[in-house]
């Protein structure tokens, strides 16, 4: 083929594919979606719960007769967020929890989830035996510069059981995974160099800088 000749057959291809109607997505197709999509707001509505100690968020997570199988904690959906947000302030002084891959089958009005969780805890002082315990302690206590507090940081994985009930998808059942997890003692800086001008510093309740980051 004659190079204008191959040029006009490269056109005439060009101008069909651009003309040519885009495929039909079925109900079906958009139904799953949206069904992706209002699951994927459940997960992160999650992690904003725990991190802003939000009670009545983290109930919104979870269908009232659901349950969390957490390790320490192992029971009903209501009573576990009265629980976590509770404890998880006295634990800790910072938290940050994100999800990463999240694997999803959906059938119907019900669907299976894995999410992986990479977490990050600041440990109160008075919590760090009970937390790592006298192993951990015996070779780190009192150590970094900041030896008021210790790191803690997971990875794992949640397993979820999502159920779609008047439309609406929430956690039904939730095991939580470990895979892993590194502690250490603290070396954050807040009041020097570059990590002093940073600010605002986040945290619980309504005080954070999100409750003002609306549409």
């Amino acid at each position: 083929m004659i190079p204008h000749e191959r040029d006009a057959v490269m056109e005439k291809r060009m101008t069909e594919s651009a003309t040519a109607p885009a495929p039909a997505i079925s109900d079906a197709e958009i139904e799953d979606l949206l069904a992706r999509r209002d699951i994927y707001s459940v997960l992160t509505r999650y992690c904003r719960a725990l991190d802003r100690a939000d009670v009545e968020l983290m109930k919104s997570v979870y269908w009232p007769d659901g349950s969390d199988s957490h390790g320490v904690f192992d029971g009903n959906a209501v009573e576990f967020s009265e629980f976590i947000v509770r404890e998880i302030q006295e634990w800790f002084e910072v938290t940050m929890h994100g999800i990463m891959n999240v694997h999803m089958e959906v059938e119907g009005d019900r669907a299976a989830t894995e999410t992986y969780l990479f977490a990050y805890h600041k440990v109160r002082e008075e919590k760090a035996e009970e937390i790592f315990g006298s192993r951990y302690m015996e070779r780190f206590a009192g150590k970094g510069l900041d030896p008021a507090h210790h790191h803690f940081f997971f990875g794992g994985r949640y397993l979820d059981k999502f159920e779609r009930r008047e439309g609406e998808w929430r956690i039904f059942r939730r095991e939580v995974v470990m895979d892993w997890n590194e502690n250490r003692p603290s070396n954050e800086i807040l009041d020097q160099g570059m990590f002093a001008t940073l600010r605002p510093l986040g945290e619980r309740g309504p005080g954070d800088p999100v409750w003002g980051n609306r549409p």
